[in-house]
């Protein structure tokens, strides 16, 4: 939050985006204050929800960490579709 209000008063214009991760980074009330911060800058240009994705489990092996989202699905059209309608709301 800190980098974003510099970059408002610098004029730095900003695209927002959010990973969404069913479980984790998916609440309604977290969403709104999302949406409540992002519309207190004048700076925003775009604002994105990305779908969490699998791509990159092949990473997380070959490293040898423990994937700690291993059993977690991406999110449905649905739940994007609520975390747009959250962000909304604000």
């Amino acid at each position: 939050m800190g980098f974003a209000k510099l970059a408002e008063e610098t004029g730095v214009p900003l695209w927002v985006r959010h990973v969404l991760v069913p479980g984790f980074t998916d609440r309604e009330e977290d969403l709104k204050k999302l949406g409540e911060f992002i519309n207190s800058l004048q700076n925003v240009e775009k604002v994105e929800i990305l779908p969490y994705h699998k791509m990159g489990e092949y990473k997380w092996e070959a490293l040898g960490i423990p994937n700690k989202l291993v059993n977690t699905r991406p999110p449905s059209q649905r739940e994007m579709e609520r975390a747009y309608t959250a962000l909304r709301k604000c």
